[in-house]
């Protein structure tokens, strides 16, 4: 049986960038077929890019920022901004968006369970 190797560097993953996104470049560092229960990004966003207003119908959530600021947005929730080291947790069906602001930022992404292939994104 292959393994996928256990050690991997992010400039060596393949690149997308998510519906509803716009200045993102993300990288899946683990994925569903590891069977981990997670699905764990990095995420690179430009200045001034954002996640639109979405939910995810059944997945946590969970962003790190790693640098940058970034503004997390709720309906009904003044803006929050979020530096280095700030961990935004958000519940599935929670409609949220953000943007990069002060340049760009870089995330780490975990959703839990990891999202389907198809219909994960829910634009609000």
């Amino acid at each position: 049986m292959d393994h996928p190797p256990r050690i991997v560097h992010p400039d060596t993953l393949p690149t997308y960038s998510p519906p509803g996104h716009g200045g993102t470049v993300n990288r899946k560092l683990v994925d569903a077929s590891l069977g981990t229960g997670i699905e764990m990004v990095l995420g690179e966003v430009a200045a001034g890019g954002a996640a639109h207003p979405h939910s995810h119908d059944t997945a946590w959530q969970i962003v790190m920022v790693l640098e940058g600021t970034l503004e997390h947005s709720e309906p009904g929730q003044p803006p929050q901004r979020c530096g280095p080291g700030s961990v935004i947790r958000i519940p599935p069906k929670c409609v949220h968006g953000a943007r990069s602001v002060d340049g760009p930022a870089k995330v780490v992404v975990i959703y839990s369970p990891p999202l389907p292939a198809e219909g994960g994104f829910r634009p609000a």
